[in-house]
């Protein structure tokens, strides 16, 4: 990234710019600092990649959260008393800037059993219920706040097809029976759409959650799928009897937590491994639209994309998991 669109970032948020560090994100936008002492989160978003408007209905989604009692990194003002900033660059592209507090805590070692357990597992459904249930109240701070709604994201608005048409099929396939499903209070509504092993810290026994860039309007299951998607990947994919095993186990400790805070009808946990399906072929889609060259040709990566692409194909379920094994 340009050092003039760092320096500028780091400047007009307080922070260190001797401290700054690249930690990561997507795009390499994500970085490390230190402001009065503390360690803070700033993110780049380039206005070619990123909807400034989207940014926006992110922090206030954040800010609802926040005040609400969840456990989440807040957003942080600027100098200037935001939060949100816009830098401009000579080409005329645009970056918003935005600053976290950095969550406390590690992340979860999901080869340690006394850490990934039941208890966290239980965790993690509570504070999801959490959210579900404080959804459902949620509204904007601003008419003009909206957030996209689940087919609105760049998967919905461009084509994806040569030389993948088996996976479009698919793909069709589940939008046109997700475009039948109810779109009701008590089942769709703002989700984090991204809570997996690496959006989450543990710190004294509690669950810290950040990087809710992928939140949107959506169907609470889809955000439970997510979670259960990517928590079965700590298991290897060729030993499925484990991983059915794994997403027994899980479901059973998570839903527990989850009924805690909210109550999710039957009509909805029953698809659970349809939107567990959708989330594979979303995923596979995802990483063959915005991986880059390099990324692809990694040994380990094209290995991954052609077995997902195998079993999207072919209909072979992520895990072959019923209603029935977790309630």
């Amino acid at each position: 990234m340009d050092k003039t669109i760092l320096s500028k970032g780091v400047t007009i948020f307080n922070v260190d710019v001797s401290s700054l560090k690249l930690i990561g994100g997507f795009s390499n936008n994500v970085f490390e600092g230190v402001r009065n002492s503390k360690k803070v989160i700033l993110k780049f978003y380039p206005s070619s990649k990123y909807n400034k408007d989207s940014i926006i209905a992110e922090l206030d989604w954040i800010s609802f959260l926040f005040k609400s009692g969840v456990k989440v990194t807040a957003p942080i003002y600027s100098s200037n008393n935001r939060l949100i900033e816009v830098i401009r660059i000579n080409n005329g592209e645009e970056y918003c800037v935005v600053a976290f507090e950095k969550a406390k805590g590690t992340f979860i070692n999901t080869s340690d059993k006394n850490t990934w357990n039941k208890d966290i597992f239980y965790k993690l459904g509570k504070t999801m219920g959490r959210i579900h249930f404080l959804s459902k109240q949620y509204q904007p701070s601003d008419r003009s706040i909206k957030r996209q709604e689940w087919d609105m994201g760049p998967l919905f608005s461009e084509y994806f097809g040569n030389g993948y048409e088996g996976v479009v099929v698919k793909w069709e396939k589940y939008i046109n029976m997700l475009n039948q499903l109810p779109m009701d209070i008590e089942g769709y509504g703002m989700i984090h759409n991204d809570l997996h092993q690496g959006n989450f810290f543990l710190y004294n026994n509690e669950v810290i959650l950040f990087d809710f860039g992928d939140c949107e309007y959506n169907w609470f299951v889809y955000d439970i799928a997510i979670v259960l998607y990517h928590a079965v990947q700590s298991i290897s994919d060729e030993d499925s009897h484990r991983r059915l095993e794994f997403a027994t186990i899980f479901m059973k400790a998570f839903l527990h937590g989850y009924s805690k805070e909210n109550n999710l009808d039957s009509y909805w946990l029953a698809k659970l491994p349809f939107f567990l399906n959708y989330r594979q072929i979303y995923s596979y889609i995802y990483f063959e639209r915005f991986l880059n060259e390099d990324q692809k040709i990694n040994k380990k990566t094209k290995q991954k994309l052609n077995t997902m692409r195998a079993r999207i194909e072919s209909d072979t379920p992520f895990v072959n998991l019923s209603y029935k094994d977790f309630t």
